[in-house]
């Protein structure tokens, strides 16, 4: 039993060792994967058109290395013009911050001072290590090819793995239905349903998504960089492209696309103007790219939680350094993916996804147990916002007290917790209903008198459906006191409907009772019972059980209540119990 209970751990760590140790080869597959994956979308395209698969991976494939080629040697240009201008820029920068406290010494006055002292020592040890570096007597020069050697070989790395990655990648692209078929033959052809929805919404949504964080990416670092042209910070280009490049890093990527320029026009200019500009440029754009493009173009996509990837991309960067960091989110939206479809997975789905964690009944009875009732009620106007009042109600209130009394049956809260449970949903309903609610007047002049069969939930639960109902039909309430032997002779002219609210199983007695009483003293008016959480109760038996003590209808939802007292002729409507109805979440 115990080793069972660690299984899930040791898989976990297993996991975790294999792809730390197979870094070498994962990391590398990954990318071709990665970059599989943006091209993939363009390629089918073109062959859509009619273009050969062949022809059509080498347009993409040309077309983006080119494109890329040309960039990156001007950004290679660039990059080694600012190299050699940072002593020039870190001299200027230590002189304006030395001039903003010159004449008294404060916190940045120490700063400054301790980044010059470490300046000095830094140099110092340079000084030291080049006069202490011995030299090596070499009997004759270097041959062409060792030179050759010595120039290229810290190049031929880097240079091989991406030429593999990049065939490794076209090869996916044009392989991809044998792939696809392959793994579905080592995952197990029983599982082709599964495993062929799970490829599907993994390849769309990743695909999809990186190819328009692509396109989004590329068009914010032009923004960037012609905007900063204008401003007169120089390297524009050069700051275009890393701003476009680090928006693929979750998260952290833009504040450093936004630091590194800063600091640039902080050093170059000599006033704060070209630093705060380029810094609310640089917010502005951000923000207006995060929160209006991105939601537009994007939507839910990706269909994963701010918060996951955030813990997803930490936990990639710790395993794969850099290059996890970067294929944190394509990483992540597969995961996600598997855990939708694959149950013992699930658990990805639910640390991941961008699903809420709780439903929102759920989350909206969670909330008023922990005493935040503002949240709970900023829940419910969002509820109320997004359907209606009465749906709100339906969907979001009924069933939050119907997890409340259970929990007071299996004795998990008290009866004082419970009424203040009851009391703050109450108030809760009372705001909603003072902005949501017109006053109108009732287009029916039918009399309804409604019970609460015997708990403070049951009156709340009138209190809906008064709510329900406004604006429709007057509804008469009596108070908890009025369920005794004189209920009948509480009410003072024969009604046309009676309602009795019970929340089963404690009010399913009480109910019965009344039930009886109200058939014997008003023989002519119409019983109905609301048992909205009545899951024990929806049955043809429990429905059977009312009746016989004198029920005409029984019903399980306020929507459903409200249409029956609605009716035109309720004298007319069926004698019998309404069948079971699906139970409420």
């Amino acid at each position: 039993m115990r080793a069972l209970a660690l299984s899930p751990v040791v898989e976990t760590a297993l996991v975790v060792a294999i792809l730390a140790l197979g870094r070498p080869v994962f990391v590398p597959v990954t990318l071709a994967f990665y970059l599989a994956f943006i091209l993939t979308p363009p390629s089918e395209r073109l062959e859509r058109l009619g273009l050969p698969r062949g022809v059509a991976i080498a347009s993409i494939t040309g077309a983006a290395f080119s494109a890329l080629g040309v960039v990156g040697v001007v950004l290679v240009s660039q990059a080694a013009e600012l190299a050699g201008q940072m002593r020039t820029y870190a001299v200027q920068m230590s002189a304006k911050l030395s001039s903003l406290h010159s004449a008294q010494r404060g916190v940045v006055q120490d700063l400054v001072n301790a980044v010059s002292e470490l300046g000095r020592i830094l140099d110092s040890e340079t000084v030291k290590l080049e006069d202490t570096t011995p030299v090596r007597v070499v009997s004759g020069g270097l041959s062409g090819f060792e030179r050759l050697e010595q120039a290229v070989g810290p190049l031929l790395g880097p240079v091989a793995l991406s030429v593999v990655i990049v065939v490794m990648a076209i090869f996916v692209i044009g392989k991809r239905e044998d792939l696809r078929g392959r793994l579905i033959r080592l995952v197990g052809t029983q599982n082709v349903t599964v495993t062929t929805r799970t490829m599907v919404e993994a390849v769309n949504r990743v695909s999809h998504f990186l190819l328009t964080q692509a396109c989004i990416n590329a068009g914010f670092g032009t923004a960037i960089a012609v905007g900063l042209y204008f401003i007169g910070v120089p390297y524009a280009l050069l700051w275009g492209a890393l701003a476009a490049l680090l928006r693929f890093v979750p998260l952290l990527g833009s504040a450093v696309a936004t630091l590194l320029p800063t600091l640039a026009a902080f050093a170059i200019f000599p006033g704060w103007y070209h630093a705060l500009f380029t810094l609310g440029f640089f917010f502005a754009l951000d923000l207006l790219t995060a929160n209006l493009v991105e939601p537009v173009v994007l939507g839910k996509r990706a269909g994963v939680s701010p918060l996951g990837l955030l813990i997803s991309a930490l936990f990639w960067a710790w395993l794969w350094g850099p290059v996890g960091l970067v294929l944190a989110t394509p990483l992540t939206v597969c995961a996600a993916v598997v855990g939708r479809h694959v149950p013992r997975l699930a658990f990805l789905t639910t640390l991941l996804g961008d699903e809420p964690g709780l439903r929102p009944s759920v989350e909206f009875y969670q909330r008023i147990l922990a005493k935040a009732t503002r949240d709970a009620q900023r829940l419910a106007k969002s509820q109320v916002t997004e359907t209606s009042l009465g749906e709100t109600l339906e969907e979001l209130v009924v069933p939050a007290l119907g997890l409340m009394l259970l929990d007071q049956n299996q004795q998990t809260i008290g009866p004082s917790a419970a009424a203040r449970v009851v009391k703050d949903m109450s108030d809760i309903v009372s705001r909603l209903s003072a902005t949501t609610t017109a006053s109108a007047p009732p287009v029916h002049s039918r009399k309804i008198v409604a019970i609460p069969a015997e708990s403070d939930a049951d009156q709340l639960l009138l209190e809906l459906l008064a709510l329900t109902l406004a604006g429709h039909a007057p509804l008469v309430r009596l108070a908890h006191a009025s369920r005794a032997n004189s209920v009948a002779a509480a009410i003072e002219e024969q009604p046309d409907v009676v309602c009795i609210a019970a929340y089963p199983p404690s009010g399913s007695a009480n109910a019965r009772y009344l039930c009886r009483r109200l058939r014997a003293a008003l023989p002519d008016a119409r019983l109905l019972v609301l048992a909205p959480d009545a899951v024990n109760s929806r049955s043809k038996e429990a429905a059977a059980r009312f009746r016989e003590a004198g029920a005409n209808d029984v019903v399980y939802g306020l929507r459903e209540a409200s249409e029956l007292l609605l009716a035109a002729k309720p004298e007319t409507a069926a004698k019998s119990a309404r069948a079971p109805q699906p139970a409420i979440a």
